[in-house]
């Protein structure tokens, strides 16, 4: 009888692991970018922006992506003087991510992640995050409209745990409840609106430095990121190569405290969507923003069906400077070439 059940047992798993086999091919892509920023008006911002990205997907259920940016040659502002650090700043992570399916008998999409990523400013201090996620996204029972559809409706709760790996010592705890929703407009525009309410917790090092001398070991936050995308090919020179103008702008981001001190929590830079923030960020503020646009012009050459080449020059307008009271916008040109192999 045991033997019985153990013939049954590999016939199962053979059929299944051919099953799968014929349903699934491991696959995945490279890309690699490099951006270059002009200055903004009278101030000078980071020259240089390498960017590497690798994501694979070894499962149905399972990926993995690891990127990894750096920079060069950042500048910061205070009192209108121009000081250049003379660092760098690298910002490698790592992310695994998998894919429940659908909860139960119903149609909400769950997947959860776990992300690794350290930031280096090469100035004998360094932190390391790890921020666990998971979501529950409802979209599907969000009815289609003739104007406006829901690509994605999820209440997200995340979890991040962050310490200093050179240096001071010191760690926070963050606590988060996040909305994150993305929708398909008329005419290939999309929006995506995201609101995240949360909590830190300081010690060491990761104490706010507030105004009069004052240090806090917690704060409360609000953070939303709202941006409406576009894009549309404007010609196609022959089969391989086109030409196409995109376009993003919004909030990136609007966030306010129960605290008036310097501050820049680490979600915040992991969630905006452009990676590099604004060139002068000083300041003990409650509210701050950044508002932008970024219209784009893009050359993609399709060299094969796997490998890509990319060719974009784009401008920023931004506020520049974050706090309620800044009006200080400018126009930044930016512009970069990107390769990507898809496996």
């Amino acid at each position: 009888m045991k033997k019985l059940l153990f013939k049954v047992l590999v016939s199962s798993l053979i059929i299944s692991t051919a099953s799968f086999a014929d349903d699934f091919k491991p696959n995945g892509n490279l890309s690699l970018t490099q951006t270059f920023y002009g200055n903004a008006g009278k101030y000078k911002t980071a020259t240089s922006h390498p960017s590497a990205v690798l994501n694979y997907n070894f499962t149905k259920e399972w990926s993995l992506s690891l990127q990894w940016d750096r920079t060069w040659n950042i500048y910061d502002y205070k009192d209108d003087g121009e000081n250049q650090q003379d660092n760098d700043f690298s910002g490698p992570k790592a992310t695994v991510s998998y894919n429940h399916g659908v909860l139960g008998d119903s149609k909400i999409k769950w997947t959860s992640s776990l992300m690794v990523e350290n930031e280096n400013e090469f100035t004998d201090t360094s932190q390391t995050y790890v921020l666990a996620q998971t979501s529950f996204d409802f979209s599907e029972y969000i009815p289609k409209g003739e104007y406006i559809s829901a690509n994605q409706f999820a209440l997200s709760p995340m979890y991040i745990y962050g310490w200093e790996t050179e240096g001071s010592s010191g760690h926070v705890n963050t606590g988060i409840l996040s909305l994150l929703t993305n929708w398909q407009l008329p005419a290939n525009f999309t929006f995506t609106f995201n609101a995240y309410a949360f909590k830190e917790w300081y010690n060491g090092s990761f104490d706010l430095n507030g105004e009069n001398g004052k240090s806090y070991d917690d704060a409360s936050y609000f953070m939303i990121l709202a941006w409406l995308e576009y894009s549309k090919e404007l010609y196609k020179f022959n089969d391989q190569t086109s030409l196409a103008f995109n376009f993003a702008g919004g909030f990136d981001p609007y966030i306010s405290s129960n605290r008036k001190a310097a501050w820049d929590p680490f979600i915040v830079g992991n969630q905006m969507y452009e990676w590099l923030g604004p060139a002068v960020d000083e300041g003990n503020y409650k509210k701050t923003y950044s508002v932008f646009a970024l219209p784009q012009l893009e050359v993609t050459y399709n060299y094969t069906e796997d490998l890509t080449f990319t060719a974009f020059a784009q401008v920023k307008y931004s506020n520049q400077v974050w706090g309620e009271t800044e009006k200080d916008w400018k126009l930044q040109p930016q512009g970069g070439v990107s390769v990507d192999y898809k496996f």
